[in-house]
């Protein structure tokens, strides 16, 4: 496969600026159209790409890169359409720009893209469409070149052989990766001036003793995907999409870095603090890179205390999307109300009361290697999960009055049903109504 080129004629770079250096900006794992906890985060992609794309014409890279996922789905909503776009339109303006096909992304809908942007743009989208696996593309950037290596997500279906034995196929799966990872680099190598150009590896896969935020895909970051370290491909520099905890590649073969999610997408990623990449290349040494926080967008936000606690802390949650669990005895009446009015700015994505009249104590713990009744096993329930709207002792009670007669055809007669057959006025009585006949007569 021959390398692709892909035009860099960028209008604020002045290509008679003779360097040794090349940048390249790396961002990844946008997964534009994400709602948390059902509350979309489109306000918050706006924000954060429009802060992406300031720093771009801040520090004029010749290079963008995104390691994929640009959606969060297979079939973006229209918003995310437009907004992928337009930011990658705008970030065509200062640099070339190329995409990688992530897990979440969907190969013939990237590839309909490529065809549709890069007709106006130097936007360029690697995908596995057609049968192709990976591409090398060679991107002028003044007296220099810039060599990409970049290969797309590869499911596993497209590899292993489900009749295998499970650790046999992690030994295939890698070693195809590491197969395609050196096919890839040698065709690189082709035309490449080891004393004037840059390598660059882009890739959105899962590296052994990375470490995920829990938020991706668990089925494509468990130790089935996992891939070998050792078998990078040596680059100037390593770009990495998948994994959303910003982070160095776990290796010291080779420079490199997982960029990680622009937003705490979801609330594995609590306390991460996000950013991009700029990585300033050299050839024949390593890259030089700097990580450039980004501020923008609602942060999330674990809320834990009662509510006097939750009280003396709310003024420093602003628009935060918070997850609430409030500790008290008893039940509260109009929780959420007074929750709403102690935070009136933020996201309340779920609130929990953790009531210890909706919960039972255990005496002493269940011993799993003694038989014990049902009666204590469905106690020992309540007391790690509780129940809602009665307390939990109510609940035990009426329990171990109907379990007796689970095997009978009829249930039992419950004393609310005989007093309801005493009297029902007793049982639900009526409201007192008024007198007056329509028209106002007596």
């Amino acid at each position: 496969m021959s390398g692709s080129q892909c035009r860099s004629s960028h209008r604020s770079q002045p290509l008679t600026t003779k360097r040794s250096h090349v940048k390249v900006l790396h961002t990844s794992d946008w997964h534009l159209g994400r709602t948390t906890y059902g509350h979309s985060r489109a306000s918050d992609h706006e924000a954060v790409l429009a802060e992406i794309t300031e720093i771009a014409a801040a520090t004029r890279p010749d290079l963008i890169l995104n390691t994929g996922d640009l959606f969060d789905m297979q079939r973006p909503p229209l918003h995310s359409l437009k907004l992928a776009t337009s930011t990658l339109h705008n970030l065509a303006e200062i640099a070339p720009v190329v995409v990688v096909c992530g897990n979440h992304d969907s190969a013939a809908y990237l590839h309909w893209l490529h065809d549709l942007l890069s007709r106006s743009a130097p936007i360029h989208f690697v995908t596995s469409h057609d049968n192709a696996v990976g591409e090398v593309l060679r991107l002028p950037a003044g007296e220099q070149a810039i060599h990409v290596a970049a290969l797309p997500f590869i499911s596993a279906n497209r590899i292993v052989n489900v009749f295998d034995e499970p650790g046999q196929r992690r030994i295939t799966y890698a070693g195809h990766i590491a197969g395609l990872q050196q096919r890839l680099m040698r065709e690189l190598r082709d035309g490449f001036d080891a004393s004037r150009d840059v390598s660059v590896f882009a890739a959105h896969q899962y590296i052994a003793g990375a470490i995920p935020s829990r938020t991706e895909n668990p089925s494509h970051t468990c130790d089935f995907y996992a891939t070998d370290p050792q078998h990078l491909p040596v680059v100037t520099y390593a770009a990495f999409g998948h994994i959303h905890k910003p982070q160095p590649l776990p290796t010291t073969s080779v420079t490199g870095c997982y960029a990680g999610s622009p937003l705490q997408l979801d609330f594995g990623e609590v306390g991460e603090d996000k950013s991009v990449v700029v990585a300033t290349l050299q050839p024949g040494q390593g890259a030089v890179l700097e990580r450039i926080p980004l501020k923008r967008g609602r942060r999330l936000h674990y809320i834990t205390g009662t509510l006097d606690e939750i009280r003396t802390t709310a003024a420093s949650v602003t628009t935060d999307i918070c997850l609430v669990t409030v500790n008290t005895e008893n039940h509260i009446d109009n929780l959420a109300g007074q929750i709403r009015g102690l935070l009136p700015e933020a996201t309340i994505a779920d609130l929990r009361e953790n009531a210890a009249d909706r919960r039972l104590e255990l005496l002493a713990p269940v011993d799993d290697a003694t038989d014990v009744d049902t009666t204590t096993l469905f106690s020992e329930y309540l007391a790690t999960r509780g129940v809602q709207g009665v307390s939990a002792q109510q609940v035990l009670q009426l329990f171990s009055t109907l379990l007796p007669h689970a095997s009978e055809h009829e249930p039992p007669e419950l004393p609310e049903e005989q007093l309801l057959a005493a009297d029902p006025e007793i049982a639900f009585p009526l409201p007192a109504t008024s007198t007056a006949t329509i028209g106002g007569a007596a």
